[in-house]
């Protein structure tokens, strides 16, 4: 059976300067009105922002396109579709294609959601009465009744992709192209939007899909492509692909850990004088700088008895610090915040629990606290060291960024625990 989708040794080129963009595009134009092939050499300040990619896709057959932003997964996508043109190769689809890949796209701003659905409908080649015996489907899905009837610029972003997807995954294409513009809808809808898939898939329809989403791409593609710099890394199952990529990120930033300089220790006469300290905002929370009379602290972490910046899951985790008051505090309380980099909490370790600093006024102190399995999912973390008193704040900064690494395994959510799974009173999996 001949591929539903071909994409054969394609490139495509971008310059940097959007002047300069510009003025190739209409050169390139001319030259094609000319009958000239386009030339894949490099001008100045152009890059390949897809180069020289190549596979192809079984009817019903489900294929994501991942990597990092900037990768040339969307360039890809919009080639597909026919939005831009390829510099080489070529791209065959063999089917009616319907596409999300830019909010809104397709769509007129200033008529109605429903002249629009009606419009999309009619470059689908459907007449307006079997337009009319889906309209509600498509309205109820992207539950848009109270405004189907407004003019669609005054639509949100989240109510843009509703409809957009509805629209899509309606017109009954055969192919389907969707970006990581679900990431704009709300959690629930996003879940809607994948069963819809899940139901596509069944019927026989294939799917291109980029996401960053590396669960989705599991659950819902058999294969998967993941591209760096516009080049091929890895092409082949999507479980494969994307323990790939993921130990190549790790691997990134590790390097990126190794080239952070240590932090040195800052003498206490070094430090300005502050009566208050200085308050700065950021994804962990408020910041601020040691006030007049505490030493800057410092914290390390060790990992099965080593200093490391980047351990595996379930590791043997110490976490050290120390700090000196050059006056008198009281009623000391020092937590200890581990946040994920993308802002979110993931557990704070307190003194306040137990009242440990109490009796604490003055003088050096060195803690620590031992952690006989770090089984966070691995990802990029920040520990965030907040020292307060009964008068308020004295210091909270973030002192360390670090790596918890997957090994050979895969992890899902926020957590990896250790486990094991019996079916029929068989064990058949053991984690790790």
């Amino acid at each position: 059976m001949d591929a539903i989708v071909e994409v054969r040794r394609v490139s495509k080129k971008y310059s940097r300067n959007e002047n300069s963009h510009l003025g190739y595009g209409i050169r390139d134009l001319f030259d094609e009105l000319l009958g000239r092939k386009r030339s894949l050499e490099l001008r100045k300040d152009e890059f390949l922002a897809v180069n020289d990619v190549s596979f192809a896709i079984a009817p019903g057959e489900t294929y994501a396109l991942i990597g990092r932003n900037g990768s040339g997964k969307t360039t890809l996508l919009k080639m597909m579709n026919g939005l831009i043109k390829p510099d080489a190769g070529a791209i065959v689809l063999r089917g009616p294609t319907q596409a999300l890949i830019n909010l809104g796209a397709g769509f007129n701003a200033d008529l109605t959601g429903r002249d629009n659905v009606f419009n999309s409908a009619s470059l689908m080649g459907m007449g307006r009465r079997e337009t009319e015996s889906i309209l509600d489907e498509i309205v109820d899905f992207a539950e848009l009744e109270e405004f189907i009837d407004s003019p669609f610029h005054t639509y949100s972003s989240g109510m843009k992709a509703r409809l957009g997807f509805s629209v899509a995954v309606h017109l009954k294409p055969e192919i389907l192209l969707i970006d990581e513009i679900l990431a704009v809808g709300d959690f629930a809808f996003q879940n809607k939007c994948f069963l819809k898939m899940h139901a596509l898939k069944k019927a026989g329809v294939s799917i291109v899909l980029v996401s960053h989403s590396h669960t989705r791409v599991i659950q819902l593609c058999e294969k998967a492509l993941w591209l760096h710099r516009g080049q091929t890394m890895f092409q082949g199952p999507a479980k494969e692909a994307v323990q790939a990529y993921l130990s190549h990120l790790e691997a990134a930033e590790q390097e990126k850990l190794a080239r952070q300089p240590a932090r040195p220790a800052e003498p206490v006469e070094a430090q300005a004088p502050r009566k208050l300290p200085e308050k700065r905002k950021s994804l962990y929370g408020d910041l601020y700088d040691p006030v007049d009379g505490l030493t800057t602290p410092q914290v390390c972490l060790l990992a099965d008895g080593e200093e490391s910046l980047a351990f595996p899951v379930h590791s043997e985790i110490l976490i050290r610090y120390e700090f000196s008051l050059q006056r008198e505090f009281h009623d000391l309380d020092i937590s200890l915040d581990i946040y994920r980099r993308d802002g979110r909490l993931m557990t704070s370790l307190s003194t306040a629990d137990r009242n440990l600093l109490q009796g604490m006024h003055q003088g050096a102190l060195r803690g620590e606290i031992h952690i006989a399995d770090f089984d966070m999912a691995p990802g990029s973390y920040a520990l965030v060291l907040g020292i307060r008193d009964a008068a308020g704040c004295l210091c909270r900064n973030v002192l360390v960024e670090f790596m918890v690494l997957s090994g050979a395994g895969m992890s899902w959510g926020l957590l990896d625990f250790r486990y094991e799974y019996r079916i029929q009173g068989e064990t058949v999996w053991t984690n790790p």
